[in-house]
This record gives structure tokens, sequence and C-alpha cells, in this order.
């Protein structure tokens, strides 16, 4: 059964070897439906990304989560401790490869959806070094 939450969502991107970070968040009106093992949760990011019908979907288990980003700007990604991933990124300015692996997980949610989930998370940029950045999402 599907049910309407609110959704607050803080990524930190680390952008330089000085430990500068960008801060990025916002609240946004979502919906939840409830699995036997996991929570899928849908919300439009169309305001945040001044791009019309960008969605995310983020299938949250209790040991990992999938975030699947669709719209100019499309991606996929999978987190889950200690694992490496690879995946490619859409822009409108072209598509590249990502690979990443994932530092933290923690899922504290509820049996009812609510709740936090943290991740940490490092994208290797090749010879540029890596990118660290730290995602977490509030579900109310």
């Amino acid at each position: 059964m599907e049910s309407k939450v609110r959704i607050k969502i803080e990524t930190i991107q680390t952008i330089d070897t000085a430990g500068n970070e960008d801060i990025i968040d916002f609240i946004s009106e979502a919906t939840m439906e409830k699995f036997d093992d996991h929570f899928v949760i849908n919300y439009d990011e169309s305001d945040l990304t001044e791009v019309k019908g960008s969605k995310t979907r983020l299938k949250i288990e209790k040991d990992k989560m999938l975030m699947t980003k669709v719209g100019s700007f499309s991606s996929r990604m999978e987190f889950e401790k200690g694992n490496n991933f690879n995946n490619l990124y859409a822009t409108p300015y072209g598509t590249f490869n990502l690979n990443y692996s994932t530092v933290e997980f923690e899922n504290s949610l509820d049996e009812n959806g609510k709740g936090k989930v943290y991740i940490e998370y490092k994208i290797d940029l090749g010879n540029t070094g890596d990118n660290y950045n730290k995602l977490k999402i509030e579900i109310m």
C-alpha cells in the first residue's frame, strides 16, 4: 500500500584536498511503499534540478540501497558497505563511467519506514583522486 511521506535529503561532497564541502539539502513530498523486506520511495527532483521530469526512486533494504534517477541526469547507484560498484551516469553533456565504493551504510528505519539512512561513499575520479560523499536521508 502506497503512503505519502516527507523526505529530507542532504548531500555533502568534499570538493578539495583541504576538506572544503559542498552541501545540498532539500525536503520533498514522496510516496512510499512497504514490502516484506524493503521500502520503495519515489520523489520528484524537478524543483531542485530545475529540469522537469527529474525523478528519483530509492529501494531501501536492511543493508543496502538502490538509487535510480531518471530525467536529463540519469544514473543507477547501489550502496552496500564494503562493495565497489560501477555504472553509467548520463547527463545532457554526455555519458561517463562512474566507479564508486560504499564506505559506510547505516539504516535506522522503523517497521513503518520512518527514520534515517546514512551513506558515505567514494567516487574514483582516476588521476584526479577520489571524491568523498555523504548522503543523509530522513523519512518523516
